[in-house]
Order: structure tokens, then sequence, then C-alpha cells
């Protein structure tokens, strides 16, 4: 990819210095919609100086699906905030848990569900916190790399739409995405792991975050099983193929989707590098040109900031309109 790194780093000198320390959110804990009586949460963070409205990047937390946490947006994200842009943080329903939930365990598609009602809330909340609502993007790594990537794939596919929160008809599609290293097809997960440079997870077993994902996480269970009964018309095989089948961003490529940038470490040891590759060649499918970055000699994450100014000058390039005076092209 072309890159104006140079270009990038004096324009951010053009902003606040104290912009990408903020880490404190200029509107906490706010409620986007509810599950079983408990607020699903996100945090706003608005650029100091100059006026709306402002393009939003949703940044979208990783964990396995099962951890993690919306606080604090890590520092990549919230830099950001030094070009003018917001940056909201969710928080999605993790899965494996249930009580606060309604009693039953959490399994995809909760977690797509969440994150396109954050993002619906957002577009219809745009006046009040002067965003654009057709300047929203969407950047996630590991798990929410996955989120991220599949919002931006489905963003006009009503079947994973879901209903939660309370702006039901108002869109959820996204206008770029970025995807750092996050997984595209988890019945491929352990084929794809190579050695070097192995795998610290068995993306087979019932314990994974892949099984825990689906709900099919028990003894004698995971997605091993399932591939192995890929082809079994007895329940609950056809169901559970189904439902993986949906969990990758793959499926729901079509050409109606934004630009998509992918980042990933080539010495990655829990996300196979290959499922980034996967991803691109289902866009390239579709007649898209998705930049890719392999960051040589990196895992699964920790990524100098060099790449981290990439993904920024990506992310403003498709969302800001006028960069002309900036330096960018």
């Amino acid at each position: 990819m072309r890159v104006r790194i140079g270009a990038l780093i004096c324009t951010a000198s053009l902003y606040s210095a104290a912009a990408s320390a903020q880490v404190t959110p200029t509107f906490a804990d706010l409620t986007y919609a509810e599950v079983g009586g408990q607020p699903l949460m996100l945090d706003l963070y608005l650029p100091q100086g100059g006026t709306g409205p402002r393009p939003v990047v949703v940044w979208i937390h990783g964990g396995g699906w099962s951890g993690g946490s919306r606080f604090p947006a890590p520092a990549h994200a919230r830099r950001l905030l030094n070009f003018g842009v917001a940056v909201a943080s969710i928080s999605y329903r993790l899965s494996g848990q249930s009580g606060q939930w309604g009693g039953e365990p959490v399994i995809f598609p909760a977690q797509i569900h969440d994150s396109k009602a954050a993002i619906r809330w957002l577009r219809a909340q745009a006046d009040s916190y002067q965003i654009d609502p057709n300047r929203i993007g969407v950047w996630g790594s590991s798990a929410g790399g996955h989120l991220a990537a599949l919002a931006g794939t489905s963003g006009n596919d009503p079947e994973l739409e879901g209903t939660v929160g309370s702006h039901a008809g108002v869109s959820s599609a996204v206008q770029v995405a970025v995807d750092y290293y996050g997984p595209t097809d988890l019945l491929m997960m352990q084929l794809d792991v190579t050695d070097p440079p192995g795998s610290i997870i068995d993306h087979d077993a019932p314990n994974s975050p892949e099984s825990r994902l689906i709900g099919f996480s028990q003894p004698g269970e995971g997605i091993g099983v399932l591939r192995a009964n890929a082809a079994n018309p007895a329940p609950p095989f056809p169901a559970l193929i189904a439902l993986v089948t949906s969990v990758s961003p793959q499926t729901w490529v079509d050409v109606a989707d934004p630009p998509f940038l992918i980042v990933h470490g080539d010495i990655d040891t829990s996300v196979p590098f290959a499922q980034s590759e996967r991803l691109r060649s289902a866009l390239v499918a579709f007649a898209h040109e998705p930049e890719f970055i392999t960051v040589t000699g990196s895992g699964h994450g920790g990524f100098p900031t060099v790449i981290h100014d990439q993904a920024h000058e990506f992310l403003l390039r498709h969302l800001i309109s006028q960069l002309g005076s900036d330096g960018f092209e």
C-alpha cells in the first residue's frame, strides 16, 4: 500500500498533543441497548476543539469473544482524536456469560447483534453528539477484528441485524473497516496453523474460543468434531454448520462492502495468518481491492507505531473527504 507517514505525523502536530493522551472518555457508560434488563454500554471520545459533525470510528475489543474490555480504548485508536475523528469503544455480550443476560449462555450471533446495535445507536444519536451518520468506520483486533470484518461485510444483510436496541430500521452499514488479525473461518482455524510459527491454541478443542463462541463446547464436542461431521445430516450438525458458516465474514461479502484494511503479523500463534488471507481472497473475488499489511516478525498484536500510522491514514482517507491541505491524496 502507498503510505504518506510524514504527512500523517505533520498533520497530527496541528492538533492538541493532549488528545492522544485522553484516556477518560468524553461521555462514559452510554447505554446503547438493554438485554435481559441489563445495559450494553459504550464510551465515546470526542476530539478537543473543532466543530462537528465528525466522523466516528467504532473500536471493538478482542479477548476471544469471552473476555476483554471496552475501557480504555487502546492508545492507537484514541490517536484518531488528533485528526478530528471521534472514537466509540463498545462492550458486547461475551460468550459463555449467562445470568445477567437472561439465563441462557451467550453464543453467536449475540456479539455481532450487539455491535450492530451500537452502530445503529451512534447513527440515530448523531445530532446529539455532533457525529456524521454518513462517516462511520469500524476497527477491531483479534475477536474484535473478526466482528469489525463481519460488520463490514454484512452491513446490508438483514440476517445478522438482530433485534437488540431500539433503532430498528436504522442502517448498521459502515463506510470503512479495519481488521487487525481477526479469525475469519472457524472450521479452518486449526488446519490453517503452520509450523513455524505453530499455535498456542488447539482451535479444534471443546474449550477453544471458537467452540465456545458457537456453544459446542462440552466434552466430546468442539470445532474439530463439527468439521468431521460437516456432511452429517443428523442433529445437531446441520444447524451448527449453518451457525458456524454465518460467523464467517466471507459468507456475507458482496459488491456493496466498504473499503477494507487487513493487518496480520506473520508469526501470530493465536490466529493463523492464513485466516486474513482468506478474507482478502473473498473480497478480491467480488472485485474489491482490500489493502493488506503483513507485519514481518510480529505476532498477535504488539505492532510498531508505523503500522498504526498506516491504519490511521487508511481510515482518514476514507472518512475525511477534504484532505488536500493535510498532505493526503
